[in-house]
């Protein structure tokens, strides 16, 4: 379940201020219960708790509103199982090399070709609630070869690799509507190296999520966990 906890935050300007008694009401209302694979190339477990929201591990069911999938967790998941998750009504995310995983629970949904190099990609970022954030551009650093290259899905993209990346055009942050719920993909993930501005990314898409499972915006959600869009600092690219 999502809820309010004093934390120090490790992007820059994020702040969680006092919630008060209307954003208590607020954070009953938009109470989760959120499940998260345990790690091994990526580690969404520490985004959601510098965000202060609280979650439980993965535990083989699949009884909760958001389940977060960690690339290379050596947890087993059932691709029918997690495919009548999201078609219910659950929020999924996934990064990186979950690739084969979401390929086999949602056909023809994502396709991917090939494998990446490590550098750094020349970014756009297409959505609206994250633009408004983060601003257009970004950089992206793939610090591993191997990560999953997406060609393109049957949804939105919300953070795109430049025309002068070799990626170009590329998505590198999906979200894909499927049933009553919704898949977030990201080619990048949580990681030591990760720069500023890829972790306020990954706090967005976190409050995306919570915002499609709760049907409201970006910035109700952050409202929810105390958290101020506005105290988000744009990197300069």
């Amino acid at each position: 379940m999502s809820g309010w906890r004093r934390k120090v935050f490790d992007a820059p300007g994020l702040t969680q201020a006092p919630p008060g008694q209307y954003l208590e009401k607020v954070a009953r209302r938009w109470k989760r219960k959120i499940y998260v694979t345990s790690s091994g190339y990526d580690d969404i477990g520490k985004v959601l708790d510098s965000m202060g929201v609280t979650f439980e591990p993965f535990a083989g069911t699949y009884d909760c509103d958001l389940l977060f999938v960690n690339c290379g967790t050596g947890d087993h998941l059932n691709p029918e199982e997690l495919r009548s998750f999201v078609h219910a009504g659950g929020c999924l995310y996934a990064s990186d090399l979950t690739s084969s995983l979401i390929m086999s629970a949602f056909a023809g949904a994502f396709r991917f070709s090939g494998n990446g190099n490590p550098g750094q990609v020349a970014a756009n970022v297409v959505d609206d609630e994250l633009r408004q954030v983060v601003g257009d551009k970004t950089d992206i650093h793939f610090d591993l070869s191997g990560w999953a290259v997406l060609e393109g899905c049957q949804g939105q993209t919300l953070v795109e690799a430049a025309r002068r990346s070799p990626y170009a055009g590329r998505p590198l942050m999906v979200e894909v509507a499927h049933g009553e719920g919704a898949i977030f993909y990201t080619s990048f993930h949580n990681r030591a190296q990760a720069s500023k501005q890829e972790k306020v990314l990954l706090q967005l898409l976190v409050l995306k999520q919570i915002s499609a499972s709760s049907k409201t915006t970006v910035a109700q959600a952050g409202q929810s966990l105390g958290i101020s869009l506005g105290a988000l600092q744009r990197n300069p690219n």
